[in-house]
């Protein structure tokens, strides 16, 4: 019987060899930098003044009056029946959250009404306030002349 000697010894594991480390690292850090672009909060932009925005205070008469036809806009199309009162009340919303947002620079279209009230723009809020139930509720608790009657009130009370 013959036997088999085992003479090959003891092999260490084998290494790797340092280009993938250096590879794997550089991977790692390319992927982490993406997610830091990606995922970087919103950059903060200097705060913008009415004037800085739009031009100075004449632009801000530009920016209410087209604020107010767009109201007018709206009032006739709800009178003849292309727009639900629902819609309606939104959409006096959005217009007199987007003054806002353009005279100010603050992002008024997705602020609620506490922080509106937080950046001092309480007689706004307030109109807001009053278009809100409207917005939400199964039956409207004004017409939608009445809010469109807040809403301008509130655009040409600012100033």
């Amino acid at each position: 019987m013959a036997t088999v000697q085992d003479d090959a010894g003891f092999y260490a594991p084998l290494q790797y060899q340092q280009l993938w480390l250096w590879l794997g690292l550089v991977l790692l850090l390319l992927v982490a930098c993406w997610y830091g672009w990606i995922l970087w909060p919103v950059r903060k932009a200097s705060p913008k003044t009415p004037a800085s925005l739009h031009g100075g205070s004449q632009d801000l008469e530009t920016l209410r009056a087209g604020c107010l036809s767009a109201i007018d806009a709206l009032e006739r199309e709800v009178d003849a029946g292309r727009r639900p009162g629902r819609d309606a009340h939104q959409r006096l919303s959005l217009l007199v959250r987007e003054f806002a947002g353009a005279a100010t620079g603050l992002p008024a279209t997705s602020m609620t009404l506490e922080e509106l009230r937080r950046n001092g723009l309480d007689q706004f809020a307030g109109g807001i306030a009053v278009i809100y139930p409207n917005e939400f509720a199964p039956v409207a608790t004004q017409s939608v002349r009445d809010s469109a009657k807040t809403a301008r009130q509130v655009v040409q009370a600012w100033s």
